[in-house]
């Protein structure tokens, strides 16, 4: 299973939103009960990882998180990522 939020895989019940073993959402991508965080928070952590992955400039960081997030389930209806 893989994170809705980000895809990152979810192997084991630690990888998971904290005390939700079951839950659609990484620890990474979760508040601290579990709840979905909200979308500014994770584009923003979103996009410094894509800076610090690959060393693009924040506007290019920013567009190819975009694009990931289209396609990810808890994201690609968000009104922030319509085209």
């Amino acid at each position: 299973m893989s994170c809705e939020s980000c895809g990152m895989p979810m192997e084991s019940a630690e990888d998971h939103a904290p005390g939700h073993p079951g839950s659609t959402w990484c620890r990474y991508c979760s508040n601290t009960d579990g709840t979905l965080q909200d979308f500014d928070e994770r584009f923003e952590r979103m996009v410094q990882w894509e800076v610090q992955r690959t060393g693009r400039p924040r506007p290019e960081a920013e567009e190819a998180t975009r694009a990931y997030m289209r396609t990810m389930p808890a994201w690609r209806d968000h009104p922030r990522l319509m085209s």
